[in-house]
């Protein structure tokens, strides 16, 4: 149900900043909204038609929040009805006083945008309905950065946001066939101290016959994607919006 608007690294122009959408009638439902984001909207014609929008942060780095200040002020000043705000951002509790800051200091106001504290949970109603359980992952030392498991439509879903590790919990949740499909940050790149998750990481990680679900994004210019499917798992390349 979800597509790819980009699953590129912070650095992958060519696929754009990583991030998933939802829309059904004139909802839109986002994960992140990277650099270059708003530009891969624009130009795949998705926001014609939308009434509301509501995006859901992982973390700070600019290729998750680069652009959401241009889509705030976007959908306020040229979306009808002009002059409200239509965009809500949901964030985990811990993390929103740092999304609020980041867009505070782009000029983004109160007016602007609605807030959307999540706790424990948060059932966004629109696109069939999208239930969201925020998962604290590791990544960029001293950044807060946060994953999703994910109900929607009868599948439970992980979405791993960036990461370089794959939670105790989660990964024995992976073994059990408790996800229909996960979504994990992976990379080429592995060296000490890597804020990703290499490919060869995942490869011991993973079992082969758990792989099938295992979709990777947040691929960097270098992944070999064929490489990846040889190993049973899937590419996020094949669900980018086209």
């Amino acid at each position: 149900m979800f597509t790819f608007i980009g699953c590129g690294s912070a650095f992958h122009t060519k696929l754009g900043n990583n991030g998933i959408m939802a829309k059904e009638g004139g909802k839109l439902f986002l994960i992140d909204c990277g650099s270059s984001t708003f530009h891969r909207l624009q130009s795949f014609y998705v926001l014609d038609g939308v009434e509301t929008i509501h995006v859901a942060m992982t973390h700070t780095h600019p290729d998750h929040i680069g652009s959401l200040g241009d889509l705030i002020f976007y959908s306020y000043f040229k979306m009808e009805p002009a002059f409200q705000a239509k965009v809500t951002v949901l964030a985990p509790q811990a993390l929103l006083p740092a999304i609020k800051a980041v867009l505070k200091g782009n000029g983004v106001d109160d007016t602007h945008v609605f807030w959307q504290e999540i706790k424990d949970a948060y059932m966004y109603e629109g696109c069939g309905g999208i239930e969201l359980i925020p998962v604290q992952v590791q990544h960029a030392e001293n950044l807060l950065c946060f994953g999703y498991e994910i109900n929607a439509k009868g599948n439970h879903i992980y979405y791993s946001g960036d990461a370089n590790a794959i939670s105790a919990d989660v990964l024995q949740k992976l073994k059990a066939g408790q996800y229909d499909v996960f979504y994990q940050d992976t990379c080429t790149a592995d060296y000490p101290g890597n804020v990703h998750l290499s490919l060869r990481k995942l490869i011991e990680l993973v079992p082969e016959e758990n792989r099938s679900v295992v979709c990777c994004m947040h691929v960097d210019e270098e992944f070999d994607l064929a490489y990846a499917k040889k190993q049973g798992f899937q590419t996020a390349t094949d669900y980018l919006i086209s």
